[in-house]
C-alpha cells in the first residue's frame, strides 16, 4: 500500500502525524548539532542551514517539474519574499548558539508537509496561510518542550524564528504552487474574529511564561486559549466551511498549548 493508495482524509492524517512526530525530534537533535558545532566550529552553522535551505527548495522544484508540466508560472515575488523572510530568520538567532539557524530550515520543512496535508482541502491564500501558521504554532510548540527538557530552555526569540523558517518556507511553497489547485477560497468576518482570539490567546500564553522560568506556569495564561473552542462551537453554523479545515487544524495546535501549565505542575518537572 503506498500514500497514494489511501483516502484524501488518510493521507492529510499521515501528513499531520509526521509534523507533529518531527517536533520532539528536532528538540532531542539539538546535541548532535552542538557536537558537530564543538567539532567543525561556530562557520559550520553560518553556512551549513542556507545550503541544506538551498539544496532541499532545489530538490523540491526539481521533482515537481519532473512530475509534470506546471500549469502555472513561478511567483518571483512570492518566492523572494520567502528566501527574506528565511535569511531575517537566519539572522535573528542568538549568536551565541548559531547551531540554532537550523530551526529556519527545519520548520520550513514542517510547513511544507501541513501544505499538503492542507491541501486535500484548501486552495490558494488559505493554503499558505493555515500551513504557515500550522507550522509557526509547532514551533511554539518546539520552544514549550525545550523549556521542560533538563538541558534546554524556553526562548521567544526561538520561537520567532521558527515563524519566520514556517511562513517563509509557506511563501515559496505558495510562489512554486506547490499542491495547489485553482480554486477560490471565501473568508468571513467571523473567520478572521475567531483567528484574532487565537492570536491573541496565544501571545497571552506565550510571552508571560518567559518570567514563570523555575516556576509553576498559573492556569490563567491558557483561559483564552481554553475558550477558543467554546467560541467555535457556538458559531460553527456561519464560520466559511471551505476553510473549516485550515482552522480547526490551527485551533488544535494552538488550543494544545494549554497543556503545558498543567505539565509544570506535576512533580519532578521544572520549567526552564
Amino acid at each position: 500500500m503506498t500514500i497514494r493508495s489511501l483516502s484524501p482524509r488518510a493521507q492529510a492524517t499521515a501528513a499531520y502525524l509526521l509534523c507533529l512526530i518531527l517536533v520532539p525530534v528536532y528538540v532531542n537533535m539539538f546535541p548532535i548539532w552542538k557536537y558537530l558545532s564543538t567539532v567543525f566550529g561556530d562557520i559550520f552553522f553560518v553556512i551549513l542551514p542556507p545550503v541544506i535551505l538551498v539544496l532541499f527548495v532545489g530538490g523540491v522544484l526539481w521533482i515537481h517539474f519532473q512530475a509534470r508540466q506546471p500549469s502555472q508560472p513561478i511567483d518571483r515575488k512570492s518566492v523572494g519574499l520567502g528566501v527574506l523572510f528565511c535569511f531575517i530568520g537566519l539572522l535573528a538567532t542568538d549568536p551565541d548558539f548559531p547551531v540554532k539557524r537550523v530551526h529556519v530550515v527545519e520548520y520550513a520543512i514542517i510547513c511544507l508537509i501541513a501544505r499538503y496535508a492542507m491541501s486535500h482541502f484548501l486552495h490558494g491564500l488559505p493554503l499558505l496561510f493555515f500551513s504557515a501558521c500550522f507550522g509557526a504554532l509547532l514551533g511554539v510548540h518546539d520552544e514549550f518542550l525545550q523549556g521542560l527538557h533538563p538541558a534546554r530552555t524556553y526562548g521567544l526569540r526561538d520561537m520567532g524564528v521558527n515563524l519566520m523558517g514556517s511562513f517563509g518556507g509557506g511563501l515559496i511553497w505558495h510562489g512554486l504552487h506547490l499542491f495547489s489547485a485553482k480554486k477560490p477560497s471565501t473568508v468571513a468576518s467571523i473567520d478572521l474574529y475567531f483567528l484574532g482570539w487565537l492570536l491573541v490567546g496565544v501571545l497571552l500564553l506565550v510571552w508571560p511564561a518567559v518570567y514563570y522560568r523555575g516556576l509553576v506556569v498559573d492556569i490563567w495564561v491558557a483561559v483564552p486559549l481554553l475558550a477558543a473552542p467554546v467560541y467555535y462551537l457556538i458559531y460553527r453554523e456561519i464560520f466559511t466551511r471551505e476553510i473549516s479545515q485550515g482552522i480547526l487544524a490551527v485551533t488544535a495546535a494552538a488550543v494544545s498549548l494549554a497543556i503545558y501549565p498543567l505539565l509544570t505542575r506535576l512533580p519532578g518537572i521544572v520549567f526552564y
